[in-house]
């Protein structure tokens, strides 16, 4: 909600607290406002449970997630249980449910989708590959991929109608329709469910379960996104920091400082205007290309053979034909079209009316653009340094020690190089009795 001296935008309760009260927010992206201390100290307590919840890295992450992961399901089924004995709660879920096929013709909603998925399975964001690194070599990753996804679109669907019951009753006491007090974004989480909220008999009861379900859901994923960061930096440069438990501490404190740090500016009275600049600008295009990227080098640089050799050294077999399609053709096709019915629909973006200034804009394009150019930028300059095509070649070529990390496990496991078939021993030398993939 953004006011000028001639406007007068009638408000709901909840409404004037979330921009009033909680964000003192101001007319434009240009007046910042200076800082509020009681949500810059919100972000230092945030950042400060992160670090003790990672000290101890995955060990004590891990043990955290238990709570983070389950109990806000708890939470979810009751209130959806209490949101389909509301009033009206059926319009809201009917809703929900009804598809309206014009907004395909929209690029947001594809963007949107994509972007939704790919936040909530953490792809393209390192988040999967971190994780799944602790896990056994041989596990079954399939099993576990499909679980995943299957999980994700179940809770999808399941946090819609807890979303959607509530939203009816709400239209169903003020007189409108769903659409017309549905909303997006932070709008939805703490103006439009809360408004609900206290409506209904017991408010602060169901206020306490809906804030806790949506402060674990935020831990859960910042716990997941910061350990990411912090065991990519330590696996980059284990020779410094993985050298005593002390330089790891140290090293997490830093990085969480230092988020800490970035995060300040969206603390200030004109910070939700930056926050939510960010947010359109990561999430969108970045996410996009950086995907297209991983599918292309993954499946037509490295190889579609080499891949699914690895695969069947951890699972006993190899990708049915099912996923060569879809990651050599329909994944990177579909990418690309979201991408350029995106670049087609392109316009200036707004929030609530308000139109941000071109050099907001610009700075935008340039939070979207830098992962984005990073990659091709990397690229060039190994491909120069390294010494050109050659560089490219061997570059594109598993390594004579490419292979597990465990000793045990590479002792077992054949490899493809340029030249023939080796085994690797645990000690990285090659074991001429075998001459073909073998698994164990």
């Amino acid at each position: 909600m953004v006011l000028n001296k001639t406007e007068v935008i009638s408000a709901s309760p909840s409404e004037e607290y979330f921009y009033r009260k909680v964000l003192e927010m101001t007319d434009g992206i240009e007046n910042s406002g200076g800082l509020k201390w009681d949500l810059s100290l919100c972000l230092l307590l945030a950042w400060l449970i992160v670090f003790l919840v990672l000290i101890k890295g995955i060990k004590s992450l891990g043990k955290a997630v238990y709570f983070t992961a389950l109990f806000p399901h708890v939470i979810l089924a009751i209130l959806l249980v209490r949101g389909v004995l509301l009033e009206g709660s059926a319009e809201g879920i009917k809703y929900y449910l009804t598809p309206d096929f014009n907004r395909l013709l929209d690029s947001e909603v594809w963007s949107d989708a994509v972007v939704q998925n790919f936040y909530s399975l953490s792809v393209s964001l390192g988040g999967l590959i971190a994780m799944s690194s602790y896990n056994k070599f041989h596990n079954n990753c399939f099993r576990d991929a499909l679980i995943c996804s299957l999980m994700n679109f179940g809770t999808s669907v399941y946090a819609g109608l807890v979303i959607f019951s509530v939203l009816g009753y709400m239209a169903h006491i003020s007189g409108k329709d769903v659409a017309d007090v549905a909303s997006q974004g932070p709008g939805l989480a703490f103006i439009v469910y809360p408004e609900a909220i206290s409506q209904m008999p017991l408010p602060t009861l169901w206020a306490i379960l809906f804030f806790s379900m949506m402060l674990l859901l935020g831990f859960s994923a910042q716990f997941s996104m910061a350990e990411t960061v912090l065991s990519s930096i330590m696996d980059e440069y284990p020779h410094i920091l993985r050298v005593s438990k002390w330089r790891e501490t140290i090293m997490r404190g830093v990085v969480c400082g230092v988020c800490f740090l970035l995060g300040l500016p969206m603390c200030a009275r004109g910070g939700h205007y930056l926050l939510d600049l960010m947010d359109h600008s990561v999430g969108g295009f970045p996410l996009l290309f950086v995907s297209l990227f991983e599918c292309a080098i993954l499946q037509w640089v490295y190889g579609w053979s080499r891949f699914s050799e690895d695969v069947k050294i951890m699972l006993g077999k190899k990708p049915g034909i099912y996923f060569r399609i879809t990651w050599c053709c329909l994944s990177p096709l579909l990418m690309l079209a979201v991408i350029v019915f995106k670049f087609i629909q392109l316009k200036p973006y707004m929030y609530h009316g308000y139109t941000f200034p071109v050099w907001a804009q610009a700075i935008g394009w340039v939070i979207a653009l830098t992962p984005v150019v990073l990659i091709p930028a990397w690229f060039l300059g190994r491909y120069c340094y390294d010494g050109g095509f050659q560089a490219l070649k061997r570059a594109g070529s598993p390594q004579a020690d490419w292979g597990p990390a465990r000793a045990e496990d590479r002792a077992r496991t054949i490899y493809h190089t340029d030249s023939k078939a080796k085994t690797l021993n645990g000690n990285g030398t090659s074991n001429p009795a075998f001459d073909q993939y073998s698994y164990e």
